[in-house]
């Protein structure tokens, strides 16, 4: 993946007196990974591809709906150059000013703007699982090319709207125990493939959100990073094949998917206070 970044600013897309601009694009190889000064929603209309952003790749389909700060790198790219492997996604793009009108204008609230304009490469991760929001990036895209009497004020509603919609998905997410259930998967996940490598793209698109965002959802919801939680998880696992199986310490460090037996005894000894041979010796007293 060439990870050149192109700056794209927004007087390529708009005029002055109107920053706002709503495409509908089909995906291929030409653009470079780039980055952009205004904020930009994305919505996969059409087929299946891959959102690349910053260092992630995401397997992306009809329904997937991103928010892109500025300063965030990404590209969208189709599974192939073949007409049959087509990827269209709509593209609503805006200025911080117009966010800054829209914000003062309608009281919006505080996290919304941050959730628009957080930089450090994140970003947001949505599925339209209610399909509400196709129509809207439709209607937007509708009202920008037809360019009617009065369509300006025409997309700042649809905007609007479309802004509240995603601030409600955002604030799903952190309603008293949402947290856990959201991350449902994740952990039925670990706890059946412990022992094996475990990528965190892989974790983040089970939900699917940013790596970023998991790792931040993950901390807040367990107290531990994904890190901890799987060595706590793997040490918890090694302890019970040490109380019952009559393995040797180096298979049950490799059956719970360490093969640096060193590693293993520190982190045993970390986590427990005793060696695996201690540990073991003990519980069979």
């Amino acid at each position: 993946m060439n990870h050149l970044q192109l700056l794209l600013p927004g007087s390529l897309f708009w005029q002055p007196e109107f920053p706002m601009c709503v495409t509908r694009e089909r995906e291929f190889f030409s653009l470079a990974m780039h980055v952009h000064d205004f904020i930009e929603i994305n919505y996969v209309a059409e087929g299946k591809g891959f959102h690349y952003i910053g260092e992630e790749r995401l397997q992306v389909q009809r329904g997937d709906l991103f928010i892109i700060p500025i300063g965030t790198a990404h590209v969208y790219r189709p599974v192939s150059p073949h007409a049959a492997h087509e990827l269209i996604v709509y593209n609503c793009l805006f200025s911080t000013e117009l966010l800054h009108k829209l914000l003062k204008a309608h009281a919006l609230p505080a996290e919304l703007e941050q959730m628009l304009t957080e930089g450090n490469g994140e970003y947001r991760y949505f599925k339209d699982s209610q399909h509400e929001f196709r129509p809207l990036m439709e209607q937007l895209f509708k009202e920008h090319s037809l360019r009617l009497s009065g369509y300006e004020p025409v997309l700042c509603g649809l905007l609007l709207q479309l802004l509240i919609g995603l601030y409600r998905c955002e604030k799903q997410v952190h309603r008293p125990g949402a947290s856990f259930h959201q991350l449902q998967n994740v952990f039925e996940y670990m706890a059946k493939h412990y022992a094996e490598p475990i990528s965190l793209e892989h974790l983040a698109g089970m939900i699917p959100i940013s790596v970023s965002y998991l790792q931040r959802l993950f901390k807040r919801t367990t107290g531990q990073s994904i890190t901890e939680y799987l060595q706590n998880l793997r040490i918890e696992k090694s302890c019970e094949l040490l109380q019952r199986s009559p393995l040797s310490v180096r298979d049950i460090a490799s059956q719970i998917g360490y093969k640096d037996l060193k590693f293993f005894h520190a982190l045993f000894k970390k986590k427990t206070g005793f060696s695996p041979y201690q540990y073991r010796k003990k519980a069979n007293l």
